[in-house]
């Protein structure tokens, strides 16, 4: 007998089976197989009742929950409503008009804020989801992350127009400068005593009398509505820039508005101490919509 078999019919009879069931032995009852899975009424009724508002909302992603949703996962649009108010909305007409009025609500706020920013451009990365508790409170939490094309192209505006001002300044200085030198001209040669010396100083004071200043109200309007640390930055940054446009005008001889300039270093005082309160983080769609409207009034 070869060596290999001889082994293998070793080991098959020594090894242990479980002894067969005689005949007379009751078999054992198996197990039912559950082939259906059974739905209460409850979550029936509340999947109906979700139904009907996905057909109405098609642009919203609404379902059972019990918590808010911080997850910067991209998506917008989630709608999350605690078990217990839905089910209250269920059997309540005034509960079911509220979670009505909430849901239609989220769809228009959305929407509003899809177009806002769809109409900027830029946007890289938005994230929106709501809650909706037990008691019917309704909470939101959005994330939105864009190259901020918006306030660097309102910036890029307001230097142009600044540097616009300062040359138009500058050359009508130019222009009252030669107009005082003729008339001056002409008024050493008609008249050689005071009157020549008064009418000088005259035009001088009208050439003084041309002017620039800082829109300190604008500024103000601005930090105002600035929430964000990034904010308040942005209004440092303007008022910082008027400042030095004041200076450059100074030096071109251009009679500057002290009580403005005055106005805007104290308003610059303030939006450093406000940065220390200011919150670190991304502003909200409706912060940035409110800073950008100061800016443009």
């Amino acid at each position: 007998m070869i060596r290999g078999i001889d082994n293998y019919l070793t080991a098959y009879q020594f090894a242990e089976y479980p002894q067969k069931r005689t005949v007379n032995e009751e078999p054992t009852e198996k197990p039912a197989v559950q082939d259906k899975i059974e739905f209460s009424a409850d979550s029936l009724a509340q999947s109906a009742a979700l139904r009907s508002f996905r057909g109405k909302y098609p642009a919203l992603s609404i379902s059972v929950g019990s918590e808010m949703n911080y997850s910067k996962d991209r998506k917008t649009g989630t709608v999350a409503v605690n078990e217990h108010f839905l089910n209250k909305a269920m059997n309540d007409p005034e509960a079911a008009k509220t979670m009505s009025d909430l849901i239609y609500g989220i769809d228009k706020a959305e929407k509003t804020v899809a177009a806002y920013y769809n109409s900027l451009g830029g946007v890289t990365e938005r994230t929106s989801h709501w809650y909706i508790d037990e008691n019917g409170n309704c909470y939101n939490f959005s994330y939105t992350r864009r190259d901020d094309k918006l306030n660097k192209k309102l910036r890029e505006e307001a230097a142009k127009d600044t540097q616009e001002r300062i040359e138009r300044s500058i050359e009508k200085s130019r222009d009252a400068e030669e107009v005082r030198l003729e008339e001056a001209a002409e008024d050493e040669e008609a008249v050689e005593d005071e009157e020549a010396a008064e009418s000088d100083e005259g035009i001088e004071s009208e050439f003084v009398g041309k002017s620039m200043g800082i829109n300190v109200a604008k500024l103000a309007r601005m930090l105002a509505a600035a929430k964000t640390r990034s904010q308040v930055q942005a209004v440092m940054d303007m008022i910082q820039s008027d400042l030095r446009e004041c200076d450059a005008g100074k030096e071109q001889g251009l009679d500057v508005d002290e009580a403005s300039v005055q106005a805007a270093e104290s308003l610059l005082e303030e939006a450093k101490s406000r940065m220390s309160s200011a919150e670190d983080r991304e502003p909200t769609p409706q912060e940035e919509m409110m800073s950008a409207l100061a800016s443009l009034m």
